[in-house]
Formats: structure tokens, sequence, C-alpha cells
């Protein structure tokens, strides 16, 4: 499982660069997630909460929200 102190700082990391995700840094993102091969409940809602709160380019949205759905 990743720590959602891992995920937050990479979103802030990502976001330092143009204040929007791309479909890269979601990609980023997914493989952090799903290293260890599940989606616990932390990172779903830290997905949740990225993506509400967060500027993210269409493919970017549409494979996080993916995941997000893939799991439930």
């Amino acid at each position: 499982m990743t720590t959602t102190k891992t995920l937050e700082q990479a979103l802030k990391d990502i976001l330092q660069d143009d204040g929007k995700v791309s479909k890269w840094d979601a990609q980023a993102l997914k493989e952090l997630i799903v290293s260890d091969g599940r989606v616990s409940t932390e990172e779903k809602l830290f997905l949740e909460r990225a993506l509400k709160d967060n500027v993210f380019d269409d493919k970017a949205r549409d494979m996080l929200e993916e995941l997000l759905l893939r799991q439930k």
C-alpha cells in the first residue's frame, strides 16, 4: 500500500510544474497506487479527493476514474 503522504507529495510535485495533471502524470500516480496489486481504501479516498480538488486533463481524469470504478 502506498501511503497517502507519498501520494500527496507526488501530486504536489506534479502540480508545481504547471498546475495540471496530464495523462503522463496520472499514469505515474496510477503506478504508485497499484504497485502492490490492489487499491486500498486510503488510496481510493486520496483519488476521490484529488479528482474533486485538482485540475486533470480529460485523459488523466478518465484513467484515474476508471481505476476507481474498477476497484469498487
